[in-house]
């Protein structure tokens, strides 16, 4: 079982993180170049004036992400919502007879003719409390592979990759705390579902050997909100299991990892949907697709918990 989460994020969970992480045996996992000239207000800078004003404008960033950080800290969050996961594993082995199924449009991965793939379909109530730096996640499975259950606190039954407080990603990547232990750098700036965007890039700071998140991370450029982050598949926790699969199947791992946030409450963003693709390539650049997951979250209700005093 290969597990992700974010609990790495917090604030004050650098030493508690490590402990617990010792404990787990699965792995838990807490993206093309390319030329780009910003916008008109460094055209005919020089160099090193465009520099200057880049380095301004990420500094700038980082503040806000580290404000955005704080506040999701400090908040007392309790929601609850559906959690829709869809998992599809390909148990074929990529030297056995192949068609080539086309997943996207950059790219066909390699999955053996007549099957051997097995789907799974979960849907739970999700619920999660967060206050006082406390973060409790409960589970009830309604359904299971279109079958109806109610089980409460039920475990996920995901068969590859587990995932875990996915609402607390940004604070890994861009809290006070983990910048210290991060550099980063403007990618480039877009639009992302029709809001402009600044995507960063943060990478461990060289010559630290801290089991540490990173990856890359869409800023939206009005409020600095986080809408998207795609973690690099290096900072999968016990990233050598992924390694020794690799070496199994003589291919080199290519797993994208990407959280979305696309709902809003009083400041703070909530996940829509968190993906995995777990892919091998293989000879001549062929690629297996080894298991995929898609967790999609809507119908969030939003409640306060009344706590009462007894004399």
């Amino acid at each position: 079982m290969i597990k992700t989460g974010y609990s790495r994020g917090d604030k004050k969970g650098k030493n508690n993180g490590k402990s617990r992480m010792k404990k787990k045996k699965a792995i838990f996992i807490y993206l093309i170049p390319f030329f780009f000239i910003f916008a008109h207000t460094n055209f005919g800078l020089s160099s090193a004036d465009r520099q200057k004003n880049d380095q301004t404008e990420l500094e700038k960033i980082l503040q806000k992400c580290a404000d955005y950080c704080e506040k999701l800290t400090n908040s007392v969050l309790f929601f609850v919502c559906k959690e829709t996961i869809k998992e599809e594993i390909y148990h074929s082995a990529p030297s056995a007879p192949v068609t080539v199924r086309t997943v996207t449009s950059s790219g066909s991965y390699v999955v053996r003719s007549g099957g051997g793939v097995e789907k799974n379909t979960y849907v739970y109530d999700y619920q999660l409390i967060r206050k006082e730096n406390k973060i409790k996640e409960s589970r009830i499975l309604l359904k299971e592979n279109g079958k109806k259950k109610n089980e409460k606190n039920a475990p996920l039954k995901t068969k590859i990759f587990e995932h875990k407080n996915v609402i607390m990603g940004p604070i890994g990547l861009l809290s006070e705390y983990w910048q210290q232990y991060h550099d980063y750098k403007i990618v480039k700036e877009e639009k992302f579902k029709g809001d402009k965007v600044t995507v960063i890039e943060a990478v461990p700071k060289y010559g630290l050997k801290l089991n540490q998140l990173f990856g890359k991370i869409w800023v939206r450029k009005s409020d600095f909100s986080i809408l998207k982050i795609e973690w690099n598949q290096q900072a999968i926790e016990n990233y050598e299991k992924i390694e020794e699969i690799a070496k199994k199947l003589g291919a080199e791992p290519l797993i994208t990892l990407v959280s979305e946030y696309a709902f809003e409450k009083k400041g703070i963003r909530f996940p829509s949907k968190y993906s995995i693709q777990e892919v091998y390539i293989i000879r001549r650049g062929r690629r297996f697709l080894r298991s995929e997951k898609t967790v999609t979250y809507e119908d969030y209700k939003f409640f306060t918990v009344e706590t009462e005093v007894i004399y």
